[in-house]
C-alpha cells in the first residue's frame, strides 16, 4: 500500500520550512548588512585618517601664532573680507562652535631645505632662520621701518629659485622677492612673530588699516647679495623693509621666510540622493597660494581697495567628503593645536535619525 502525506503533515512539513527560510534570510541579511557596515567604517576611516595626515603634515610647518579661525559660513562672492569674523585660535572658548575656518602662515619650508651646492657639495639650506646681529646687522638711518641684516649659512639664490619654480607651477612665472610672494617674518622672542598689538593682527590677515589689521610682522626683502667665507659656506646680506608703516619694529635674531598661506575650508555639499534626499553635510578643501600681506584670502578675492590678486585665483584640493563636524582648539600652555573630524556615510543608517558616523581626533605640535 502506497503511503502518502497527510494534509496536517504537509501543513508542518511547509511551516518548518517557512521558518528555516525566514532564519535562513534573516542570517543572510544580517550578514550581509555587517558586511556593508564594515566596508563603509573601513572606508570612512581611511578617509577620515588621510584628511588629519594632510592637515597636521601641513599645520606642523605652521608660523607660531599665525593661526586664525573663521566663522562659518563665510561670505561667499562678498569682497567687503572686512565683515569676515575671525579670531586668533588660542581665543576660542567652547561656545565658538561656528568658527570652522582655520588659516595660518607657512613657513617656506621647501626653500629652507635647499638643493645640492656644487661648491660644499652637500644639499645646503636655502634659509637658515638666524640673523648675524653682530655683523652688518642694523636699521638704516633713513627709513626706521628698513634694515640691512645678515643671515648666517643661508643662500637666498637657492630661495628665490625654488620658490620661483614652486610658484610657475601654479602658473604665476614671477619674481617672488619683487612682488612679496616670498617674505621675512621676524619669529619674536617668543617665537610668535613681532607683535605689536595681537597675534592675528600682525600677518595681514583680512586687512583694514582702521582696524588695526597690518601686516606688523611681515617685510619684504628689497635686495640681497649671497657671500662665503674662506670654506666656501655661504651667508646673505639682505636689505627689508616693512610691509606696513610700523616704526616700533624690534630686530629679532630669529625669523622665517613665508611664501603662502593655507586655509581648510567647508563646503556645503550640494548632493542629493536617488530619493531626492538632501545631504547634510560639507566638503572639506585645503586652500594654498594666496598672501593674506598682499590683501588675498582663500576665495581668491580681493580683501581691501578693490585690488586685484597678485597671481589670479588661489589653488585648492578636496581631502574629505561628507564631514558633519570640524573643530579646532588649541592648548593653553603649549603650541599643540587639535582638530576633531566627524565623516558620515550617506548611504548607512544606524537608525531613522542618524546615519553611521565616525569622529577622530589628533593633537598637533
Amino acid at each position: 500500500m502506497k503511503k502518502s502525506f497527510t494534509l496536517i503533515e504537509l501543513i508542518i512539513v511547509i511551516v518548518i520550512m517557512g521558518i528555516l527560510s525566514t532564519i535562513t534570510f534573516d542570517i543572510l541579511s544580517r550578514i550581509y548588512k555587517n558586511y556593508i557596515y564594515t566596508k563603509e567604517t573601513n572606508k570612512i576611516n581611511t578617509q577620515i585618517n588621510t584628511a588629519i595626515e594632510i592637515i597636521s603634515s601641513k599645520l606642523k610647518d605652521r608660523i607660531p601664532h599665525s593661526v586664525i579661525v573663521t566663522k562659518y559660513p563665510a561670505k561667499y562672492g562678498d569682497d567687503d573680507a572686512n565683515k569676515v569674523d575671525f579670531k586668533y585660535i588660542g581665543d576660542l572658548i567652547d561656545s565658538d562652535k561656528n568658527y570652522k575656518i582655520l588659516e595660518w602662515i607657512d613657513k617656506d619650508i621647501e626653500a629652507k631645505n635647499g638643493m645640492w651646492d656644487d661648491k660644499l657639495k652637500h644639499i645646503q639650506t636655502g634659509w637658515s632662520g638666524f640673523i648675524d646681529l653682530g655683523y652688518k646687522s642694523h636699521k638704516t638711518q633713513d627709513n626706521p621701518k628698513e634694515f640691512n641684516l645678515t643671515t648666517i649659512n643661508s643662500n637666498f639664490n637657492i630661495v628665490k629659485l625654488i620658490d620661483r619654480n614652486i610658484t610657475a607651477s601654479y602658473g604665476d612665472n614671477v619674481d617672488t622677492f619683487e612682488n612679496n610672494i616670498t617674505t621675512l617674518i621676524f619669529a619674536g622672542n617668543d617665537l610668535g612673530g613681532d607683535i605689536v598689538v595681537d597675534e592675528n593682527q600682525s600677518y595681514g590677515w583680512y586687512r583694514d588699516p582702521d582696524k588695526n589689521r597690518t601686516a606688523k610682522a611681515v617685510f619684504s626683502i628689497l635686495n640681497y647679495g649671497v657671500i662665503r667665507d674662506s670654506n666656501n659656506i655661504p651667508s646673505t646680506e639682505i636689505n627689508i623693509t616693512s610691509i606696513d608703516e610700523n616704526n616700533d619694529t624690534t630686530l629679532y635674531s630669529r625669523y622665517f621666510l613665508a611664501r603662502t598661506a593655507y586655509a581648510i575650508v567647508p563646503i556645503e555639499n550640494n548632493e542629493t540622493l536617488a530619493d531626492g534626499t538632501k545631504i547634510n553635510d560639507f566638503n572639506l578643501t585645503l586652500v594654498y597660494n594666496y598672501q593674506p600681506w598682499k590683501n588675498d584670502w582663500w576665495n581668491g578675492k580681493s580683501n581691501v581697495n578693490n585690488d586685484t590678486n597678485a597671481h589670479g585665483e588661489v589653488n585648492s584640493t578636496l581631502i574629505a567628503t561628507h564631514v558633519t563636524e570640524i573643530r579646532f582648539k588649541k592648548d593653553i600652555t603649549t603650541p599643540m593645536i587639535r582638530i576633531y573630524i566627524c565623516i558620515q556615510s550617506p548611504e548607512v543608517e544606524i537608525n531613522s535619525t542618524r546615519n553611521l558616523t565616525i569622529c577622530k581626533e589628533k593633537a598637533i605640535f
